[in-house]
């Protein structure tokens, strides 16, 4: 009888070698401790021809927002705000934008009316976006600086402020959109703690469970400790060929603020400790009574819930988000709210990272698992058949 995952790990070093992704590290856990599943397969970096490891570092991308969740959620346990906040008097920058009413032809603003609660920020229904999605944000960087893409000086130095400092695409708790809300709640996060971001993950999340401090961080290039060589490459698929190259991602500038929502680079290893102790509820992290919060429903108001639904799944999603119908959005992450899916409980929590890294935490059924690639295009086809054919064995070892 094969060994569990082998199948998947033959599959994936062939997709390697075809240049379909150049390579992945798989990790799973289960409550019980039966299933403690760890591999690499491939290459970290198409430059170098470094394998992957099962230590190899990655960009996280949007996987970073799970950890700045978290953090938020604990400064919601000891007192220092609560979910329904208004966060405008911590937040000046994101509190003086405005409302965009039309993208067109012209962008046309109005001043924000609504609060902007802690929750908004934590479940995208905040108006906060992302120029690389929403066209009316793209529409008026377009506008307001003359070139798709805000020039250097625009985020010189780089802070969240300046990186993220768009109006929003509506009042907040009106709708829904996936964008920069979370890397506000880190800059929120650091107000409150009086912390950087680096600093409070690295007290308040990675020395709790024992996670070195170099393993997940804003700024490998900082710690001395690190073996470089662990850092991984990116690749982009060549649109000509379908195969997956090398892509020189350029240098970080030296000082530059901790994004919340989008600038870790972690050890997968090490971060799946951070899923495994929401999973047992082993109250490092959380206590019981508040990760009970985060694998619940929040998406309060209709509208935001229905424009959630128009949304997901969309084209850019990583991970495997099948048309149920049954989503809303937890304090960390997609949440699955119904029975329709084919092997996930209602209340597992997922999400991803733009480079096609995904996870997903299901406290019913008592597993968890994270994938990880470095492949520029998002929600990359050829890469979601290697993730459902992982999920799908994680669930078959369980069952």
């Amino acid at each position: 009888m094969a060994a569990p995952f082998s199948a998947l790990e033959a599959s994936v070093a062939q997709g390697v070698q075809d240049g379909i992704l150049p390579g992945a590290v798989f990790f799973a856990k289960d409550k019980s401790g039966k299933l403690d599943y760890a591999s690499a397969v491939g290459h970290a970096s198409l430059a170098t021809k470094a394998p992957m490891k099962t230590d190899t570092m990655l960009a996280l991308a949007s996987m970073t927002k799970l950890l700045t969740s978290i953090a938020a959620v604990q400064l919601v346990e000891r007192g220092l705000i609560t979910l329904d906040t208004d966060v405008s008097p911590y937040l000046p920058g994101l509190a003086a934008q405005p409302v965009i009413t039309s993208s067109s032809p012209q962008v046309t603003l109005t001043p924000r009316t609504k609060p902007i609660l802690l929750r908004h920020l934590l479940t995208h229904s905040s108006g906060c976006g992302y120029r690389f999605i929403q066209p009316p944000i793209a529409a008026w960087v377009q506008q307001h600086y003359g070139a798709p893409n805000p020039p250097p000086s625009a985020e010189d130095p780089p802070t969240v402020d300046n990186h993220v400092n768009w109006p929003l695409l509506f009042e907040p708790g009106t709708g829904w959109a996936y964008g920069s809300g979370i890397d506000w709640a880190g800059k929120l996060v650091e107000v409150l703690s009086g912390l950087d971001l680096e600093s409070y993950f690295q007290q308040h999340i990675l020395a709790p469970l024992g996670i070195p401090l170099e393993s997940i961080t804003f700024y490998p290039e900082r710690h001395e400790s690190l073996d470089k060589t662990r850092l991984a490459g990116m690749t982009s698929r060549n649109p000509a060929t379908g195969r997956v190259e090398h892509f020189d991602m350029g240098k970080k500038p030296a000082e530059r603020a901790a994004y919340g929502g989008e600038g870790a680079t972690a050890d997968l290893g090490e971060y799946i400790k951070v899923m495994y102790s929401l999973l047992v509820d082993d109250g490092k992290l959380l206590k019981p009574e508040t990760a009970r919060l985060v694998f619940r429903p929040w998406l309060k108001e209709p509208e935001a819930k229905e424009a959630l639904s128009k949304e997901i799944p969309a084209p850019w999603v990583v991970g495997v988000v099948p048309d149920t119908g049954e989503y809303d959005w937890g304090l960390a992450g997609l949440l699955v709210d119904g029975d329709k899916h084919e092997y996930r409980k209602s209340g597992t929590l997922l999400w991803g990272g733009m480079f096609n890294l995904t996870w997903f935490i299901d406290r019913t059924a008592g597993v968890c698992g994270v994938f990880g690639t470095q492949l520029m295009q998002p929600g990359d086809p050829q890469v979601e058949v290697y993730i459902k054919a992982f999920e799908d064995e994680i669930y078959r070892q369980i069952a």
